[in-house]
């Protein structure tokens, strides 16, 4: 749902944007048309439109070719990241989809043809247009008429939901939603030292919320259940929105909403030690919902035997609690605008068997469902099933690289090699003398490698920085391929296998 706004075409000339900047060499035409199964003619015309499209954001950003290589030439104070943001927005806001969908969201018409008239589409199309848009907008549970004082139909949640997730996927990077509110005027208050992205999510946020109850006048109502809930969630970090001519409750109502969705929208807006104190304060509620939280949680840490150590659980139990609290109290289906979805594929490409992983948490919820049918009855399994993978990895333990060095031109190298790699990797790595016994041997002199088990690595000089680098280079190759992926090299017994 989060490329609903973008064309088939459009997202190919994004891929191809995005083929040229990540190359290790710029592309030729040859290599172009094999990426991407393109004609000679259809890659030519794609890669002179996105020539033009750059052109029309900044006349000095350009797609040029040099000995029939492609690469993108940016100005002072320009990056492929901001780039990337902007040409997707722009291919966003001249669909038609958008273009009407902005204006229900804005404006209230009395029928199709004064929206027909406001957004110069004949009426066929804008129907056209609406079908798909009311597809959309039932994923959200809400709807389109024209018979009320209000185009966007449905519970003021979930219409605040379809909002915040529709205007956060479009306004990426640094654009922002040109809602028309006076918000500006009224403070909201929030942590200090933010990063960009946080603020920015927190400004799509604070315009959806400002133009919902300031223009449009729809305002949430939260239950008394969910109102204590979120009030544990912001226990730390509190977002509060300060607007005149709005009661008391109704602004709590709302900052506590906004503040669990930024939550749900932004990574680390708590520090670790929040997190643990957001899940004390949970927990201390001591209702029926909490309790099967900590119990489901707590059979996921006995059946998977990981260690319960306090700061894991805690955080764990923060996670957990902020998604189930969303799955149970306001049960939209967000997981096509958000990465929940685990790619099996990914896997197999990299000869990694993850499927007795993944077959042991889907067996683990389907065993827990039976226990706790209230919170893991919802239709949105994709987003359970990506937290819990998450929760397996983040609890087990790495195995550390078992490294064995020798070094035969000094006394003290070997000394010299051990601690640098310490001092980089940390725990992924561990030294140990008995060389039969290593994952991965670095020596200066010949070792009989043929006869181990563990990878060999060559290290000829200390003092040579680019033999430094090319350790460094590799012992990173083999952390990541013989420990990175700990859920699933680690051996972790369950009752499943």
């Amino acid at each position: 749902m989060k490329d609903f706004f973008l064309s088939s075409k459009a997202i190919t000339l994004l891929q191809l944007f995005k083929y040229i900047e990540y190359a290790d060499e710029s592309p030729t035409l040859k290599e172009i048309m094999l990426q991407f199964s393109h004609s000679k003619i259809t890659a030519i015309r794609y890669l002179k439109e996105i020539q033009q499209d750059l052109t029309e954001l900044d006349p000095q950003l350009k797609l040029v070719t040099a000995d029939n290589q492609y690469s993108v030439v940016y100005p002072v104070g320009c990056s492929f990241g901001a780039t990337i943001f902007k040409l997707r927005y722009t291919y966003i806001v001249r669909t038609t989809k958008f273009q009407v969908m902005d204006a229900l969201f804005k404006n209230n018409f009395s029928s199709i043809q004064a929206l027909s008239e406001a957004v110069n589409l004949s009426p066929s199309t804008i129907q056209n247009i609406i079908k798909s848009l009311k597809r959309y907008f039932q994923h959200f549970h809400v709807s389109i008429s024209f018979r009320g004082n209000q185009n966007i139909v449905g519970d003021p949640l979930h219409i605040r939901i379809l909002t915040v997730y529709t205007y956060s996927a479009i306004y990426r990077g640094g654009l922002s939603p040109d809602f028309v509110t006076n918000r500006s005027k009224y403070t909201l208050t929030v942590k200090d030292h933010l990063s960009f992205s946080q603020r920015h999510q927190i400004e799509t946020l604070k315009a959806v919320t400002y133009f919902d109850l300031i223009q449009k006048k729809n305002i949430v109502n939260l239950t008394p259940k969910l109102r204590q809930l979120l009030t544990a969630v912001n226990t730390v970090n509190p977002i509060t929105i300060e607007l005149p001519g709005f009661s008391e409750q109704t602004l709590q109502d709302e900052s506590l909403l906004l503040g669990s969705l930024l939550r749900l929208l932004v990574a680390n807006y708590d520090t670790s030690a929040d997190k643990t104190v957001i899940a004390q304060t949970i927990l201390a509620l001591d209702t029926d919902f909490t309790n099967d939280i900590q119990l489901l949680l707590r059979d996921f840490f006995i059946t998977f035997k990981l260690e319960q150590t306090e700061t894991h659980f805690f955080e764990s139990f923060y996670y957990l609690a902020i998604a189930l609290i969303y799955l149970e109290f306001i049960s939209v289906d967000v997981t096509d605008f958000l990465e929940f979805s685990i790619s099996t594929s990914a896997f197999k490409e990299e000869n990694i068997n993850a499927d007795p992983v993944f077959k042991s948490l889907q067996e683990f919820l389907n065993d827990e469902a039976k226990i706790y049918p209230k919170l893991l009855n919802s239709t949105m399994g994709t987003m359970l099933n990506s937290l819990f993978f998450f929760l397996l990895d983040y609890n087990v333990q790495i195995k550390p690289l078992k490294i064995n060095v020798q070094y035969t031109k000094n006394f003290y190298a070997a000394n010299m090699i051990i601690k640098s790699l310490q001092d980089v990797f940390g725990p992924a790595i561990t030294f140990i003398d008995r060389i039969d016994q290593a994952d991965f041997i670095v020596s200066d002199s010949y070792e009989n490698s043929e006869t181990l088990k563990g990878d060999f690595f060559l290290f000829n000089n200390i003092f040579n920085p680019h033999d430094w680098s090319t350790l460094l280079s590799t012992v990173l190759q083999q952390v990541y391929g013989k420990t990175f992926y700990k859920t699933l090299n680690h051996d972790c017994v369950s009752k499943y296998h």
